[in-house]
């Protein structure tokens, strides 16, 4: 009797581990969530302008970036679970201190120092899924499902907090929402799963990583320019549609809430028909909804495209993460991929600024366009690559 080819949708992860993985992803990825309310209250708070407030936060997702991509070449060393307490306590102690400071320098200290925490974080909750589990793609639809699931109540307690305590008022948040998950954390594996029967998967790839990593990297960095230039620019884009600020708050809300759906969808499909057409797909939304809300100025339009563009993009995160994921089983390409979503995710609003100013919103549409052309063209070799080593590993069927 031979072996069936490995089938991942027929597959279940530990629920422990899924839970605090998750814990991680949440708590590593909280300053990006949170980040409109983050220089809004230092706006109010410290009296800082855009630039001054937006540099502040910038601190700490750059550090938060750097971290993750450091650190992800050493956890395979190191226990999950120990490295993951460590950094929720740097970022703990970090983000409660952060509420109390009066002091702009020592608070932009504190933030990289939480930055630097929040990384690891991001990096274990990554690589543990790419290493231990079975079916990671499935495990990063539930992590966009805990995104969206958590925003629906995030965002309007941290929009209460940061109006009635600016910058005190979102600290608090974060550093209660770090508090309230890091027992979770506990749910991580103390030692680390090497390609033992933990880790039980499909066979790995065995051509070389690091051009197709690298390649990996650059589209999920380039996809997030592109998807961050147009969240960061909702609300303009909302004003040009004849929509208030109010309004497009209202519709961010609606969008998060359905955007479940396309977290919940990508999850359901996983990869049973592989990957290149769930990818396809999202980019080729992605690409319609930027000429729809740069090109029209009717509001139903807006909505509908604001809304589509929050779907596909948690529809899309699962697919990009599985595919570093698929590049090996040790999870060092999964916990990189965290820091290019990150570093793609602070460097969209600068891109989308300086478009708009020389080429006003029909260039930002055009940049975008090419971007995420340029992403696919990448994701496409990607695929390719990791698909045919697969099929080369996998045992032939002895019916051919």
């Amino acid at each position: 009797m031979t072996t069936p080819p490995f089938n991942p949708s027929t597959h279940r992860d530990p629920a422990s581990l899924v839970v605090g993985a998750t814990a991680g992803q949440v708590v590593g990825g909280l300053v990006a969530q949170m980040s409109p309310f983050m220089i809004g209250g230092l706006m109010s708070g410290f009296s800082l302008s855009e630039r001054d407030a937006g540099l502040v936060v910038s601190v700490e997702l750059f550090t938060l970036a750097v971290t993750a991509v450091a650190i992800a070449p050493l956890l395979p060393r190191f226990s999950d679970r120990r490295v993951s307490l460590a950094a929720i306590t740097l970022a703990l102690l970090a983000q409660s201190a952060s509420i109390f400071s009066a002091s702009l320098p020592l608070l932009t200290l504190l933030r990289g120092l939480a930055g630097i925490g929040e990384g690891a974080l991001y990096a274990v909750s990554l690589s543990v899924v790419a290493s231990r589990c079975r079916n990671p793609d499935k495990v990063y639809g539930y992590f966009q499902v805990a995104w969206a699931v958590g925003s629906i109540a995030l965002f309007p307690i941290g929009g209460y907090l940061t109006a009635a305590f600016a910058q005190r008022g979102i600290f608090a948040l974060m550093a209660g929402v770090t508090l309230a998950l890091a027992p979770l954390l506990l749910l991580i594996p103390d030692a680390r799963a090497n390609g033992g029967a933990g880790a039980a998967r499909a066979p790995a790839p065995t051509a070389p990583t690091f051009v197709p990593g690298v390649m990996t990297l650059a589209a999920i960095g380039l996809y997030l320019i592109a998807s961050s230039a147009i969240y960061a620019f909702s609300a303009p884009l909302g004003k040009r549609a004849g929509l208030d600020t109010s309004t497009v708050g209202y519709v961010l809300t609606v969008a998060t809430l359905v955007g479940i759906a396309g977290a919940g969808a990508a999850t359901a499909i996983n990869v049973r028909w592989g990957r290149a057409i769930p990818i396809s797909s999202f980019f080729a939304g992605f690409a319609l909804v930027v000429l729809a809300l740069c090109f029209s100025r009717d509001p139903a339009v807006y909505v509908v495209a604001l809304i589509g563009s929050v779907v596909i993009y948690y529809f899309s995160m699962p697919y990009l993460f599985g595919l570093a994921a698929a590049l090996d089983r040790s999870g060092r390409w999964a916990a990189t991929a965290g820091s290019a979503w990150l570093t793609g995710f602070a460097a969209g609003p600068l891109f989308a600024g300086g478009i708009i100013a020389e080429a006003g919103y029909e260039g930002l549409a055009g940049a975008c366009v090419a971007i995420t052309a340029s992403a696919w063209s990448l994701t496409a070799i990607v695929n390719r690559r990791v698909s045919g080593a697969l099929d080369a590993a996998l045992p032939a069927d002895p019916r051919v």
